[in-house]
């Protein structure tokens, strides 16, 4: 049993887990990543990475490069996201604060604040967990 395959398959929950979380908090209202299509993704990448770890764990096979890969999938996905959800989701507000005002006939209300929430940060450390444990494969020699 090698530690990088135990450490890729928590990491790999976590990752899976992680996507019910609320991502991105609009004012007091948390959204989760799952029915976005990125959360779907993140899922998806998840579940394979447990998948091979477990794989892995079972045939006594070196899956590292496919666990890394899960990881980099998911680490690029949700970086992405954390650079653009809070723009996004801040004129998404300011558009529907806009509209309403406009039929309404009152003033514009400020939306609230769009801030990152605790899924994407668990999601962004468990892939790259997930990435690491697979970069373990290229870091030094593989016993066989």
């Amino acid at each position: 049993m090698r530690p990088s395959h135990l450490l890729a398959l928590a990491a790999s929950t976590v990752l899976a887990v992680s996507v019910f979380l609320p991502w991105m908090r609009v004012g007091d209202a948390g959204l989760a990543g799952v029915p976005d299509p990125s959360g779907l993704f993140v899922l998806v990448t998840g579940v394979a990475g447990l998948g091979i770890a477990a794989f892995g764990l079972v045939r006594g096979r070196d899956v590292r490069p496919w666990v890394m890969l899960a990881g980099l999938a998911a680490l690029t996905t949700l970086v992405v996201v954390w650079r653009t959800g809070p723009a996004t989701l801040a004129d998404r507000a300011q558009a529907r604060a806009e509209a309403l005002a406009i039929v309404d006939g009152v003033a514009v209300q400020p939306p609230p604040a769009v801030r990152v929430g605790p899924g994407l940060v668990l999601g962004l450390v468990a892939s790259a967990t997930v990435f690491g444990a697979g970069l373990t494969a290229y870091g030094r020699a593989s016993r066989r």
